[in-house]
């Protein structure tokens, strides 16, 4: 898997192109072991480049499409928090909806090596 570093933390390059329920979301960003999981909704929020649309996203290979984030909502526990890449909004969707995950993981502060800047972020891409 491909991954990609912004501010600190370890994000996949690019989802797997299956969409799930939140508890289904929750699950895979699991199953991918040393620490992944589903980014919460401040951390989704900060790679939404809100210079462009269509995708509205700082990560490249980014859908303009509906990403969970581990945030549920506090009001009301059949919905979660979700960003729209498409014109970078965010808003909560039903927990039963079908949305991509794009997981995350932290990093050691003192392991990344900064390597490229793209519109004020620190970017590594990883293999």
């Amino acid at each position: 898997m491909k991954t990609i570093i912004i501010n600190n933390l370890e994000w996949q390059e690019a989802d797997d192109g299956i969409q799930r329920t939140w508890e289904k979301a929750v699950d895979y960003a699991v199953t991918l072991g040393k620490g992944w999981r589903l980014p919460t909704i401040e951390e989704l929020f900060s790679i939404i480049d809100f210079t462009i649309c269509d995708p509205a996203c700082k990560i490249e290979d980014c859908r303009s499409s509906y990403y969970w984030s581990s945030s549920p909502d506090a009001n009301n526990s059949s919905l979660a928090w979700y960003v729209n890449f498409g014109l970078g909004y965010v808003f909560n969707f039903n927990k039963d909806s079908q949305s991509y995950a794009r997981c995350v993981r932290d990093v050691d502060k003192n392991a990344v090596q900064i390597v490229a800047f793209k519109n004020g972020v620190s970017i590594k891409r990883n293999t």
